[in-house]
């Protein structure tokens, strides 16, 4: 107890301690207050505080007091002599001063002089060393601080500018803090529905684990709150589906008067729940057991003798597949099946038509024995073989057919030489007689042809191919090949 109460007293000793000190920007001339100072608080904490109270992230932060010495981020207020109602300076980088102020200034030509978007004729004797993708990350860097700066500011024209330009809405500072949170902080409204609307993430969390909702209730800005709540509400809402029509009972189709539904006092719809037939609706411990149907108690419980009893509902039984289905297991060939494959079989049987005799139409078409059921079975193997058998033979016969056309292919053009060879040696008269009854057109068209070749000759015989390219184009082309090779004086043939 005693610890506890130590405790809760230096917590309360803290806050009536808590006073109030301003910081100055040195490049701008800015003076922003900073409240809720305490003695314990480290200079690290002061500067995480001084990025919502400036708009400025850390990195960028030189904080000096009373002399020109920066301040130690691991020492804390007190031992630097910090009093209540102290102004602390603040100095940029110097590569970073000109962009404060021109951000601050919301001189928007200035700020675009200065290199925040990518390419840019901005350079410093720093930037002119980067490589290409370090010279963006740069830009991406400069662009993003500005945006910082006029979110914190209020400057809502520069903001829009720059997200135009391609500044990034959910770039980060060191500390995980986006151009949301600053503006949150600051409790511009206007700024945050703008970032919104151009893609800030509402749930981004800093370091800290606060996001912008958190962070405007933190500074108290219950307006910024509600612009931040009205945000999150529309985009549930666009999520949300409507829900689909409520079915009808069955009662409800002849009685509209009945409810069957209760409503709640926030909107809740109860919807009644019609419980099958015979069964209590209570859930208590001494409640009966559900039962099963009536009308089920007795499709169940009949008789295959007694006729009154049989339903009327058709199927058919004579079915392999659904059995072997209902089997849970291939079945053995009735061929090749011994006795345990027979017996197998007739559990099979047994398991079949007990699960689908409550199905059957019994009073019309009654089940068929074990054997009758066997019979069928082997008369459906057998049509499987023959099938099979059918198909061998099919494929079989294809085979020797395309071998004997390709064999008839490998000797037609011996077959036609020799034809052509006797019709030439039959019908062609003497030497002598030939050329003196032969007119000079007819010898010339002879000898035309006997120029041509009997391999020539063949090829046009066979026509055109199926593209509808003539055989002899074949031939014209080999030969102009040959012609080429030997006026390049390579070899004809190589082996």
């Amino acid at each position: 107890m005693a610890n506890k109460t130590r405790s809760r007293s230096q917590f309360s000793s803290r806050d009536r301690n808590n006073f109030t000190i301003n910081v100055k920007i040195e490049a701008t001339d800015e003076v922003f207050p900073l409240k809720n100072i305490y003695g314990e608080m480290k200079i690290s904490e002061l500067k995480d505080y001084m990025e919502f109270a400036t708009g400025i992230p850390i990195n960028m932060q030189r904080i000096s007091y009373l002399d020109e010495g920066d301040l130690l981020e691991h020492m804390d207020i007190r031992s630097n002599d910090i009093v209540p109602g102290a102004t602390l300076l603040m100095r940029v980088w110097s590569q970073w001063r000109d962009l404060l102020e021109a951000a601050a200034a919301n001189d928007d030509e200035w700020v675009f002089s200065l290199g925040v978007t990518h390419p840019s004729d901005f350079k410093t004797p720093n930037s002119e060393y980067m490589t290409k993708r370090s010279r963006r990350a740069w830009y991406e860097e400069r662009a993003f601080v500005a945006l910082c700066i006029a979110a914190h500011r209020g400057h809502d024209k520069l903001c829009t500018k720059l997200i135009q330009a391609g500044a990034n809405v959910n770039a980060t500072s060191p500390l995980g803090r986006t151009a949301l949170h600053v503006a949150a902080a600051q409790g511009h409204g206007h700024i945050v529905d703008l970032l919104l609307e151009k893609g800030a993430n509402i749930d981004a969390e800093d370091d800290d684990g606060n996001n912008a909702l958190t962070i405007a209730d933190k500074f108290g800005h219950k307006s910024c709150e509600r612009h931040l709540f009205l945000f999150r509400w529309q985009q549930r809402a666009k999520k949300l589906r409507p829900s689909r029509q409520v079915p009808l009972k069955p009662h409800q189709y002849y009685d509209s008067k009945f409810p069957v539904w209760v409503e709640g006092g926030q909107c809740q719809l109860y919807l009644t729940n019609i419980a099958p037939p015979e069964e209590f609706e209570g859930t208590a411990l001494n409640s009966p057991a559900k039962r099963p149907h009536p009308g089920v108690v007795r499709r169940n419980q009949f008789h295959l003798d007694d006729p009154s009893d049989k339903p009327h509902v058709r199927i058919n039984i004579h079915d392999e597949d659904q059995m072997e289905e209902h089997a849970g297991k291939k079945l053995p060939s009735i061929q090749s099946a011994d006795a345990a494959g027979r017996q197998k079989l007739q559990k099979a049987y047994a398991f079949y038509t007990k699960n689908r005799r409550g199905d059957m139409d019994l009073s019309r078409h009654k089940p068929p024995s074990f054997d009758q059921w066997l019979m069928k079975i082997q008369d459906k193997e057998k049509k499987q073989t023959e099938a099979r058998r059918k198909a061998r033979e099919m494929k079989r016969q294809e085979e020797e057919e395309r071998r004997k056309m390709e064999e008839d292919k490998a000797t037609n053009y011996e077959n036609w030489l020799a034809q052509k060879e006797a019709e030439r040696k039959k019908a062609s008269p003497s030497p002598k007689d030939a050329s003196k009854s032969a007119s000079p057109v007819k010898r010339g068209a002879s000898a035309k042809q006997k120029s041509a070749g009997a391999l020539r000759l063949y090829l046009r015989s066979l026509g055109n191919d199926r593209a509808g390219q003539p055989y002899e184009n074949w031939l014209i082309k080999k030969e102009m090949e040959l012609l080429d090779r030997a006026k390049s004086g390579e070899p004809l043939f190589s082996f």
